[in-house]
């Protein structure tokens, strides 16, 4: 191989690594977000199970409040982040967790945004308290609850 076609060759894989490489770092940066998402707004959920009340703060999933039945902490501290270097935040009056507006992140990720990256922690508390619930089993002419 020549030398021009060694410099062809790595301009080639140049061209390609610079398109592809942004692509890449932009969904990674997507899935990470979406998965904080989802992981804090479980939290949220298991918060209210344990202690009966809402969580107002994403802090108060790392560290213990006072409340009764604190059983945390629910989410990994390193969750704090988005992978933009912005935080979450949290909506109370639509129960939502995501990137607030005025973030770091990208507008169209943030509260609002047409690809708005949030979750809402209240459908993720119904199903934990369905998964709770006991299941009946019947046992002759009896039910009983397990």
């Amino acid at each position: 191989m020549t030398r021009i076609q060694l410099v062809i060759v790595v301009a080639i894989v140049a061209v390609i690594a610079a398109i592809a490489v942004p692509r890449a770092v932009k969904m990674s940066r997507i899935s990470r977000a979406e998965h904080h998402v989802l992981s804090i707004a479980t939290g949220f959920a298991r918060y209210r199970a344990d202690t009966g009340r809402e969580c107002t703060e994403i802090k108060d999933l790392l560290e213990d409040p006072g409340v009764p039945g604190w059983m945390g902490p629910y989410i990994d501290k390193d969750m704090i982040r988005n992978p933009w270097g912005g935080t979450y935040g949290v909506e109370l009056n639509s129960q939502k967790v995501g990137i607030p507006k005025e973030d770091k992140a990208p507008d169209q990720y943030e509260f609002g945004g047409s690809e708005e990256i949030s979750s809402n922690f209240a459908d993720f508390y119904s199903t934990l308290v369905r998964s709770k619930r006991p299941s009946p089993s019947t046992h002759g002419d009896t039910v009983a609850w397990n």
